[in-house]
């Protein structure tokens, strides 16, 4: 998935949203930080008041762990946060 909207958008404390679009602000991040992604998407979140998203980039077929890790906290925690993948 790339960023439809604005990368790298500074926040008033300079930490930096990796696409703001209209509706979401996204975290891009590799599989093994996905949990770093949710903290991150969720302030971000907060912060811009955009529904919070994560795009989890899978560099190989072992890194689909990740991607269940990820989607079973956010459903387990009812988060509102939307999340795609990208792979190779």
């Amino acid at each position: 998935m790339h960023c439809e909207g604005v990368k790298e958008y500074v926040l008033h404390d300079k930490t930096r949203v990796d696409c703001l679009t209209d509706t979401h602000a996204i975290e891009y991040d590799f599989g093994r930080k996905w949990a770093e992604a949710i903290g991150q998407s969720l302030g971000y979140s907060f912060e811009t008041n955009k529904k919070a998203g994560i795009v989890l980039i899978l560099q190989r077929e072992s890194d689909l762990k990740y991607w269940y890790k990820l989607n079973s906290v956010i459903n387990n925690f009812n988060l509102p946060i939307d999340t795609w993948k990208i792979t190779d």
